[in-house]
């Protein structure tokens, strides 16, 4: 089974816990594929647990879907790109969906992400003029578990 990570770029790390938990139970229900988008936030600190968790489970794979070439240019500090980098390098293999930047490039990353996984886990504060929000709201209409580890209850409970 596939899984894919979709969240703010706002995200610093505060449901990392409750992150590392819910790739962990999916990893024992047989999620054995991790797909990530590489935005900075979410996407790439949901990366790093699961590269922080393929020493205890050999089975699990990390994908990176890179929305066109020269993505990693559009990291918004040194930071990001070290981090975006690295995550690059722990994975078992890499996607890269087009040749240039064009507006749609992250609606066909997002789109990519929602029709090729089993399980979308999210960080979803309700912003739906998003990319997080539109990729859940696909996910939705396409019948596709969600989960959301954002900490507030009734969001968790709604897509969860």
């Amino acid at each position: 089974m596939v899984a894919a990570f979709t969240g703010h770029r706002s995200y610093g790390g505060e449901e990392n816990n409750r992150l590392q938990a819910v790739v962990e139970q999916l990893i024992s229900e047989g999620v054995d594929t991790f797909l990530c988008g590489m935005a900075e936030g979410f996407d790439i600190a949901a990366a790093e647990v699961v590269i922080a968790l393929k020493r205890r489970f050999k089975s699990i794979k990390l994908v990176c879907i890179i929305p066109y070439k020269g993505h990693r240019e559009a990291m918004p500090s040194s930071g990001w790109m070290v981090r975006y980098q690295s995550t690059l390098a722990a994975a078992d293999s890499v996607i890269t969906l087009a040749e240039e930047y064009s507006y749609k490039a992250y609606r066909i990353r997002n789109d990519y992400l929602v029709e090729n996984a089993d399980i979308i886990v999210s960080y979803y504060t309700g912003r739906s003029r998003s990319g997080t929000g539109y990729t859940v709201t696909k996910a939705l209409k396409n019948r596709k578990r969600t989960i959301n580890i954002y900490a507030d209850g009734e969001q968790i409970r709604f897509f969860g």
